[in-house]
């Protein structure tokens, strides 16, 4: 059997070659899970500290005001 070079292009291909590339991919994107996860959870760990380094003004207050509704609030409008 002659060796193919994988051009990239699946409709080349016949449905059972597509298939087992299919597979291929997928078990090699399953290898990679356990890192990815391993990562997240390092980042999860370490983002109450990083919020502090991007955002130190961050308020933990409500808008008082209407502002997405783009109208002031009843206080502010003379009638």
């Amino acid at each position: 059997m002659a060796d193919k070079q994988c051009t990239g292009d699946c409709l080349k291909c016949s449905f059972q070659q597509q298939v087992y590339c299919a597979a291929q991919h997928g078990h090699a994107i399953m290898t990679f899970i356990p890192g990815i996860i391993e990562r997240l959870d390092r980042i999860e760990n370490i983002f109450p500290a990083m919020g502090e380094v991007f955002n130190p003004l961050i308020k933990e207050e409500a808008q008082e005001d209407a502002g997405a509704e783009n109208k002031a609030s009843e206080t502010n409008q003379t009638n």
